[in-house]
């Protein structure tokens, strides 16, 4: 199985992957029997990335989805046979390791896969022993094969006659024979001299019996080759039919796919398919896995676990198909499914970044500074320095014990958490509403809040230039029924909202006019704890 994902929700903020990345961290801490792995659904926003670049920490990879890939319900580094190994080896191997297919590799890239079905149905049909002529043999093949030792001839010769029994009288036998071929002949002493002048390439000589003397250097001196098998001559005969390499049982017809492909795409194609399985290759056509019908009924599915949210709108592409292992949250419960039981924690809180911190106190874990200085940057933002209403003594706690751990204040890391993020924030509104960007649904209308913190909403929204005609493109784009930006002032601890489309019901809920499309309002720092609360009263008056 792959490692656990571990991601908070799209459009993610400071708190969404700061929470990943250390909880992550804590899991990998504390259950040695998994891996677990943060990664983001959405871009970094500038406050993460300069806290990441302060404490020296990787910025989580971003992931566009969590559907089931090849990846993770195929079987990885599976066996596989050469070119030109035998088709012995390829049969002795599907045994050994109890396949009924082997990916056949040359020069390192998949040409195909020889199967058992192939092997079997040959062997079944074929009432005579094939020759060499289409894909000759080493001469150290045929003996590996036939278990026997090369009295004469040299190893990398190769053959390519025709086989044949010496079962008949030598006269008759004669007949039958001509340069180049391979008899597998027995303790007879007169066949023996009689085929090395009819011109063998290779005398296979049954019941572990040497040849006189007189015959090896018969043999030599014609340049053909004598190999020795303890094996009687019909079980010899059936050997060195398998000698041949492996290619000429080759089926090249069977699916290829990539690691990323997702299962849903290939199932019916496989299904479909006269193989039972498909071959995982990369991008150069190297062998990665092998993927059979019996992988995609196991179901397997991507294992997650969430934070800073719990609802199917809010989380990753494909969730539905993932098992959900864990949810730590502080939000509302939504509509997430399990269908097994997954520890699910949710506390009325101003960040998740608390409920971690409060987690790692659970588990006996010291958090390293690095951690310790996401965890509280992510408090700070969410609670907006600890002054927006959802905040709780729980967040406050946590922010001071965080900051005292990397040296600090929180009201002093926060200003300069924040000054940071207003020196490097967009100056396109539309990327800055983007960014952070919350659905409601307000009535019968679709509402989306942005928000953005800083240090001087009145710079801030200069640097923006047109914010309403901005809003207004988003909103039509996305379909919204009315879009607000709120800038957020952590230091006159207040907002200014912008808003497009259906402003008047934003007018109702704060029972105060829009000019030119904004408004301060004191006291105003929560989206989720006060001006969604008030939108949705509004809509049900």
């Amino acid at each position: 199985m792959g490692p656990i994902l571990v991601f908070g929700h799209r459009n993610p903020d400071n708190d969404s992957i700061c929470s990943a990345v250390a909880y992550a961290h804590l899991k990998n801490r504390t259950d040695a029997d998994n891996v677990y792995l943060p990664v983001r659904l959405g871009p970094v926003p500038p406050e993460t990335a300069w806290v990441f670049e302060r404490f020296g920490l990787d910025l989580p990879e971003e992931v566009g989805h969590v559907k089931t890939r090849v990846r993770d319900v195929m079987t990885e580094d599976p066996v596989a046979v050469g070119w030109d190994d035998t088709v012995l080896a390829a049969g002795r191997l599907m045994r050994e390791h109890g396949v009924r297919a082997l990916p056949v590799v040359r020069d390192g890239a998949v040409a195909g896969i020889v199967s058992a079905a192939t092997l079997a149905e040959r062997y079944v049909q074929e009432t005579e022993v094939r020759g060499f002529h289409a894909s000759p043999v080493r001469l150290s093949s045929l003996a590996e094969v036939v278990g026997g030792r090369i009295v004469v001839g040299e190893p990398d010769a190769l053959i390519s006659g025709d086989v044949l029994v010496g079962a008949m009288e030598p006269e008759t036998m004669r007949g039958y024979l001509k340069p180049g071929d391979v008899l597998i002949v027995g303790d007879r002493k007169r066949t023996q001299p009689l085929a090395l002048e009819a011109g063998v390439a290779c005398l296979v000589v049954t019941g572990g019996k040497t040849p006189e003397p007189v015959v090896l250097e018969a043999a030599r001196s014609r340049g053909a080759a004598v190999v020795v098998t303890p094996h009687d001559t019909f079980a010899a005969a059936r050997l060195a039919d398998l000698s041949r390499p492996v290619h000429t049982v080759l089926d090249a017809t069977v699916p290829l796919v990539g690691p990323e492909d997702l299962v849903e795409e290939i199932a019916e194609d496989l299904l479909a398919s006269a193989h039972r399985e498909a071959v995982v290759v990369d991008g150069n056509g190297a062998l990665l896995g092998v993927v059979t019908r019996t992988d995609l009924v196991r179901g397997r599915r991507r294992r997650v676990v969430l934070v800073d949210h719990n609802e199917t709108a809010q989380s990753a592409p494909g969730i539905e198909q993932a098992q959900v292992v864990e949810v730590i949250d502080h939000h509302r419960i939504g509509d997430v499914q399990t269908a097994q039981p997954a520890l699910f924690l949710n506390l009325p809180v101003g960040a998740t970044a608390t409920i971690v911190a409060q987690r790692y106190g659970e588990l006996g874990v010291e958090v390293p500074e690095p951690i310790a200085g996401i965890l509280l940057s992510a408090i700070l933002t969410d609670t907006v320095l600890l002054k927006s209403p959802t905040t709780t003594e729980r967040d406050v706690e946590a922010a001071e014990r965080l900051a005292a751990r990397i040296g600090t204040t929180p009201v002093e890391f926060g200003l300069e958490m924040f000054d940071a993020r207003a020196r490097a924030e967009d100056e396109d509104v539309e990327q800055a509403v983007g960014r952070d960007l919350k659905e409601y649904r307000v009535g019968d209308a679709v509402v989306a809040v942005g928000q953005v913190e800083t240090v001087d909403a009145a710079k801030a929204l200069e640097r923006y230039g047109d914010v309403e005609a901005a809003l207004e493109r988003v909103r039509a784009q996305r379909g919204y029924d009315l879009l607000v930006l709120m800038v957020t002032d952590v230091l006159k601890e207040g907002s200014v909202l912008c808003a497009a489309g259906k402003t008047r019901l934003l007018e109702r809920a704060l029972d105060a006019r829009l000019v030119d499309g904004r408004v301060w309002v004191d006291g105003m720092l929560s989206r989720k704890k006060q001006l969604a609360p008030l939108l949705i009263e509004t809509a049900g008056r």
